[in-house]
C-alpha cells in the first residue's frame, strides 16, 4: 500500500540510504504504536533501498522471527554451496558481499529477535572496518521493548525515528486514497478525534462505509465489525485484572476516577493501579490521569465488545453510585443513557435535570438526547406530557420545525382543559418566537373553542394571551387588547392573570406615552412575583421600566430572570434579559457593556436563526447601533448584511416585521458614521411610520423624530428637522422623563440658530443631566460647545467641550471624542493643570495614570465610578495607541504624576464628577440574591453613587462571593 503524509520520514531515510550507500552502517529503529505504519514503511525502505543497488533482505516479525531473519540471510546473501549455513557462516558471507554491494536487512519486528539472530546482526554491524550496511528494524513504542541483550544493544546503537499518527490535514487524502471515502473537514477532524491519525485505526474505522462521503454523526456512532476486529489485536492476552480495568474505564469514560473503575471491575486499588500501568504500556490507556483511552475510537471498540447484559449492568451500577455520591446530573444522565430503557422511576429527574443544565448551555442537541431518553420508558401521563414539553422547548434550538410540530401534536392529543391552555400558550409562545404572532393568536382562539365556556378561568388565560400576542403584530395592538386595557375593571389582584392584565396595560400605555405613571404602576405589577421564564412579561413590563429610566429596577429584573432561566429548560427568556441588560447600558451611555453584552447573545442565536428571528432581530439592532457609536463601521455592516438588512433605503421586507423599525434605526446610525444624513433621515421616517401604525407614539420607544431631526438638519432640510423635534418635544413633556425632553431639545436646538440655538442647547443639557443618558448628555455639550464658541464666548466652549470629551471618553464614543480633538484645545476650567498626551483622551489619560500608580482595574473602577468593563475598555486603547503591551510599558509612556487619591485606610468624600456637576450619593441596589423591596438597600452593599451614575453603568448586578 502506497504511503500516505510520510514525505518527512521518507526524505530522512533516503538520507541514511545514501550514507549507508558511502560505508558508513547505519541502524535505524523505527517506533510507534501498533497500527502506526511501521510494516508499511519497511517495505517502502525495502524498495527504495533497491533502487539505490543494494542487496535487501526482508524479516517479517513473530515468533518464528529466527527462522525469518536467516531467510532474509539466504534471501540477501545467497544460498551456500559449502555447508555453512550457521552463524558464522552468515557473517562471513555478509562481509564479502559487503566488499562487492551494499546490504540492506529490515527487520519486522525487533522486540521479537531471538538471541542468536540479534547476535547475527550485531556481528555484522560490529565489523573492524566500514561496510556499506543499513539494518531498519520496527520496535515497539516503548523505549525500553527488547528481550534479548543483542536486541537491546542494536536499539542502542540505532537512531531513532518515530512515527506519529497523521496529521488532520492528510486524513482526507488517506481516506479518499485507501478507501475511496470523501471527507470533508468537519469529518476529517472527528477522524483524527477518534484515532490521532493511527492509519491502522483510520481504516478500521472508514472500512465498508456506504456511499463515497461519511458524515460526523456516522463518524461518531458505533464501532464498525473492522475497527472490533482491529481492536482485539490491542487487548489480545491482556491479563483479566487489565481487561476488566479497560472495561470499566470504557463504561465510566474520559472523566473515569481510579476508585471507581476500581470498584467497577471489581479490583483492590493497588490491583487496579498495576492493571493501569500494563495497559499503558501495552498501549491501550493514555499515560496521564485521570485513565483515558489513548485513542477514543479504542474504548468505543472495547465497550461495543461487551456482553450487552453486562454492559447494561455497568452503566446502572456506575450511575446509582455517581448519585449517591452526588458527581452531578450530567454524568449520571450519560450512564443512564448508555444503559438505555430501564423503568427506573429514579432515572428521570436525573435525565431531566441534565437536560436543563445543557440547554442553559447552548447545547441543545444533546438536551434533547437526554429527554429522548426519558420517552423511551413507560411514564406516567402527566411526567410524559411535561418531557415532550421539555423535549419541544429543547429542540427549538435544533429542529424548530419539529418542535413546532411535535408540540402541536401533543396538543391535539391532549383532553384535559388545563393542560391544552398550558400548551396552547407553549405553541403561542414558540410561534412568536418566530415572528408569527397572526398564527399564535390563531391557536389560541381554536383551542378556546375547543375548551368551551364550561372552563371560564382556562378561556380567560387564552384571551388574555391572545390580546398580549397583538402587541407584537407590526399593525398593533387588537380591538380586544385596547378594550381590556382600557377597562375599569381589574382582575383579583396577585394572580397570574391579574399579571397578564397589567402587562398589557403598562404597554399599552407606554407607546401611548401619555402619562408615566399609568404605565409603571401596571409593569411593576405584572413584573411582581413573574417567573424567570415568563419571556411575553418580561419582554413588555422591564420594555416599560427602561421606557421610564428605571434602570435600576429593570436591571435587577433581568438578572433574576437570567438567574432563575438556569434552572428552567429554556434560554428564551434569558437571552431576552441579556438584550435587556444590553439596552440599559445603551441608555445609560456604556457602550462597551452593551457590545460584550450582546455579542454572545448573536453568536448563540445567530443572526438568520429560524427558531428566534425577533429576538435576533432586536440583538442585531442593539448590537450595530453600539458598535456604529463606538465608531466599528466594519463590523456593523457586516451584521446588517447577515441579517439581510444591508439595503440603502426604507424599502426592504421589514414593514411586517415587529423589529423592523428598531433594525431600521440601527442601520441609520450606521449611515450617520458614515456621512450619509440623508440616508439616515429616510430610514429613520420609515421607522416612525410603521411606529406610529401600531399605536408607538412615545419618544421613550425609539426617539425617531429626535434622531432624524438631527440628520435632517445635517442635511440642510431644517423646515422639516424643526417640526420633527416640536412634535418630540411635546410628547416628551406628556412623557415627562428628563431624557425624553432633553434628547427633543437638544434636536430643536440643532434647527435653530444664534442665541435661540443656545438657549435650547442650554436647557437639553438641564435635562439630560438630570437623566442617566451620558451619551446624549456628551453629544448635547458638545454641540453646546460649538455653539458657544461660534458666539465668541471662548472660555464657556473649553469648559463644555473639555465635559464632553471627558464623558465621550466614559462612553467609548470614538466618532464623537475624535470630533471633540479636531476642534480647538479646550482650556482647563479649573486652576489644576490638566496633563494632557498627544494621543489620548483626558479619560484614557486619568485611567492610565491610576493604572501606572500600581492600582487595580477593580479599584479604578471604585474610584472614577466606572464598570469593569469600561475600565478594561479604555485601557485597551491605551496600550494599542501608545503601541505597548500592557501596564509594564506605562511608565516609560507616560510621566508620573502624584496621586490626588486619598490612602485606602482613609475614607474617601463622595466624589463629584469631572465637570464639576453635583452628584447624589446614596444607598446602591442590592447585589445579593435577596428579594428585598424597591429602594431598600441590603446590610451588605457599601454606599454608592445614585442610580443615575452607577446602576446604569454597570452591565449586570452580580451575587456577592460570599454567597
Amino acid at each position: 500500500m502506497p504511503l500516505t503524509g510520510r514525505e518527512a520520514e521518507l526524505a530522512r531515510l533516503d538520507g541514511l540510504i545514501g550514507r549507508a550507500g558511502g560505508g558508513v552502517p547505519v541502524i535505524v529503529a523505527v517506533r510507534g504504536e501498533r497500527g502506526v505504519g511501521k510494516s508499511a514503511l519497511l517495505e517502502a525502505v525495502a524498495a527504495r533501498a533497491a533502487d539505490a543497488g543494494f542487496r535487501v533482505g526482508t524479516a517479517a516479525g513473530g515468533p518464528a522471527v529466527r527462522d525469518s531473519l536467516f531467510a532474509a540471510a539466504r534471501q540477501a546473501l545467497g544460498r551456500p554451496d559449502d555447508g555453512t549455513d550457521t552463524l558464522d557462516g552468515h557473517v562471513a558471507r555478509g562481509r564479502d558481499v559487503m566488499a562487492r554491494t551494499p546490504l540492506a536487512l529490515c527487520v519486522d519486528d525487533l522486540m521479537d529477535v531471538d538471541a542468536s539472530s540479534a547476535t547475527w546482526l550485531v556481528a555484522l554491524a560490529s565489523l573492524d572496518r566500514p561496510v556499506p550496511l543499513l539494518i531498519v528494524a520496527a520496535a515497539g513504542d516503548d523505549p525500553g521493548s527488547g528481550r534479548t541483550a543483542g536486541a537491546a544493544e542494536l536499539l542502542a546503537r540505532a537512531e531513532h525515528l518515530e512515527l506519529t499518527g497523521l496529521p488532520e490535514a492528510g486524513i482526507a487524502e488517506f481516506a479518499a486514497r485507501h478507501c475511496g471515502l470523501a471527507l470533508d473537514a468537519a469529518a476529517a477532524a472527528v477522524c483524527h478525534e477518534l484515532t490521532g491519525g493511527n492509519p491502522g485505526l483510520l481504516l478500521a474505522h472508514l472500512a465498508g462505509r456506504p456511499g463515497p462521503a461519511v458524515t460526523v454523526r456516522e463518524l461518531r456512532g458505533a464501532a464498525g465489525p473492522e475497527a472490533l476486529r482491529c481492536t482485539r489485536r490491542w487487548l489480545d492476552d491482556l491479563p483479566r485484572p487489565a481487561l476488566a480495568m479497560a472495561r470499566a474505564v470504557a463504561v465510566l469514560g474520559d472523566s473515569a476516577e481510579v476508585a471507581h473503575a476500581a470498584a467497577l471491575a471489581e479490583l483492590p486499588v493497588p490491583d487496579a493501579l498495576h492493571a493501569i500501568d500494563t495497559l499503558v504500556a501495552r498501549q491501550v490507556l493514555a499515560n496521564r490521569v485521570p485513565p483515558a483511552f489513548r485513542h477514543p475510537l479504542l474504548g468505543t471498540a472495547v465497550l461495543a465488545g461487551m456482553p450487552v447484559g453486562s454492559r447494561i449492568a455497568a452503566h446502572l451500577k456506575v450511575a446509582r453510585f455517581l448519585r449517591d455520591e452526588q458527581w452531578g446530573a450530567e454524568r449520571v444522565a450519560q450512564q443512564l443513557a448508555a444503559a438505555g430503557p430501564t423503568g427506573l422511576d429514579w432515572a428521570v429527574e436525573p435525565l431531566r435535570a441534565a437536560a436543563r443544565k445543557l440547554l442553559h448551555e447552548g447545547r441543545a442537541e444533546e438536551a434533547s438526547r437526554y429527554l429522548r431518553c426519558v420517552l423511551r420508558d413507560r411514564l406516567p401521563a402527566d411526567v410524559r406530557s411535561a418531557v415532550r414539553r421539555e423535549l419541544a422547548e429543547a429542540e427549538t434550538f435544533v429542529d424548530p420545525d419539529l418542535a413546532l410540530s411535535e408540540l402541536d401534536t401533543l396538543l391535539r392529543e391532549s383532553e384535559d382543559p388545563e393542560v391544552c391552555a398550558e400548551l396552547a400558550l407553549d405553541v403561542a409562545g414558540m410561534l412568536i418566537d418566530r415572528a408569527r404572532p397572526a398564527d399564535a393568536a390563531s391557536v389560541l382562539d381554536e383551542t378556546a373553542e375547543r375548551i368551551g365556556t364550561g372552563h371560564p378561568a382556562a378561556v380567560r388565560r387564552l384571551t388574555l394571551r391572545k390580546a398580549s400576542v397583538s402587541l407584537l403584530d407590526a399593525a398593533g395592538p387588537s380591538a380586544e387588547a385596547r378594550r381590556l386595557a382600557d377597562a375599569d375593571a381589574a382582575e383579583p389582584s396577585g394572580g397570574g392573570r391579574s399579571r397578564e392584565l397589567a402587562n398589557l396595560r403598562a404597554a399599552i400605555a407606554a407607546d401611548r406615552g401619555t402619562d408615566r405613571d399609568a404605565a409603571l404602576a401596571p409593569a411593576r405589577e405584572a413584573l411582581t412575583g413573574a417567573e424567570g421564564g415568563d419571556l411575553g412579561r418580561l419582554w413588555q413590563s422591564c420594555a416599560t421600566l427602561i421606557r421610564a429610566d428605571e434602570l435600576v429596577e429593570a436591571r435587577a429584573h433581568c438578572w433574576r430572570t437570567g438567574r432563575l432561566s438556569r434552572a428552567m429548560s429554556g434560554r428564551r427568556a434569558g437571552l431576552a434579559a441579556d438584550i435587556f441588560r444590553a439596552r440599559i447600558c445603551r441608555v445609560a451611555g456604556d457602550l462597551p457593556g452593551a457590545v460584550a453584552i450582546l455579542r454572545p447573545v448573536v453568536e448563540e442565536i445567530g443572526p438568520g436563526s429560524a427558531a428566534l428571528p425577533m429576538v435576533a432581530g432586536f440583538a442585531v439592532a442593539g448590537l450595530v447601533e453600539a458598535l456604529a457609536q463606538l465608531g466599528d463601521q466594519d463590523e456593523a455592516a457586516a451584521l446588517l448584511a447577515a441579517h439581510g438588512v444591508a439595503g440603502h433605503g426604507p424599502d426592504d421586507d421589514l414593514h411586517a416585521r415587529y423589529e423592523g423599525p428598531y433594525l431600521l434605526a440601527a442601520r441609520a446610525a450606521l449611515w450617520r458614521l458614515r456621512g450619509e444624513p440623508g440616508r439616515a433621515a429616510g430610514d429613520l421616517l420609515a421607522a416612525g411610520r410603521q411606529l406610529v401604525r401600531r399605536g408607538a407614539v412615545s419618544p421613550a420607544v425609539l426617539p425617531w423624530r429626535s434622531r432624524a431631526a438631527l440628520a435632517l438638519a445635517a442635511d440642510g432640510a431644517t423646515d422639516r428637522a424643526e417640526t420633527l423635534a416640536r412634535e418630540e418635544l411635546e410628547a416628551a413633556r406628556r412623557w415627562g422623563t428628563p431624557r425624553t425632553i432633553g434628547v427633543a431639545r437638544h434636536a430643536l436646538a440643532m434647527t435653530r440658530s444664534g442665541e435661540r440655538r443656545l438657549m435650547l442647547l442650554t436647557e437639553a443639557v438641564r435635562h439630560l443631566e438630570a437623566s442617566p443618558a451620558r451619551l446624549e448628555l456628551a453629544v448635547a455639550r458638545a454641540d453646546l460647545g460649538a455653539a458657544l464658541r461660534a458666539a465668541g464666548r471662548t472660555a464657556e466652549a473649553d469648559r463644555e467641550c473639555a465635559a464632553a470629551l471627558a464623558l465621550a471618553g466614559e462612553c467609548g464614543a470614538t466618532p464623537l471624542a475624535r470630533r471633540l480633538r479636531a476642534a480647538p484645545e479646550p482650556v482647563p476650567a479649573h486652576d489644576k493643570p490638566v496633563r494632557t498626551h498627544p494621543l489620548l483622551t483626558p479619560q484614557e489619560l486619568k485611567i492610565a495614570g491610576l493604572a501606572r500608580s500600581g492600582h487595580t482595574n477593580r479599584q479604578i473602577s471604585q474610584m472614577l465610578f466606572l464598570t469593569m468593563r469600561t475600565v478594561e475598555f479604555h485601557l485597551s486603547g491605551v496600550y494599542r495607541k501608545l503601541g505597548i503591551a500592557g501596564r509594564q510599558g506605562l511608565a516609560a509612556a507616560i510621566p508620573a504624576e502624584p496621586s490626588a487619591e486619598p490612602p485606602e485606610d482613609q475614607a474617601r468624600p463622595a466624589a463629584q464628577p469631572a465637570d464639576g456637576r453635583p452628584r447624589h450619593t446614596g444607598p446602591a441596589p442590592c447585589s445579593c440574591s435577596r428579594a428585598l423591596p424597591p429602594g431598600q438597600p441590603c446590610a451588605d452593599t457599601p454606599v454608592r453613587p445614585s442610580r443615575w451614575h452607577d446602576g446604569p453603568r454597570s452591565a449586570e448586578l452580580r451575587p456577592s462571593p460570599s454567597r
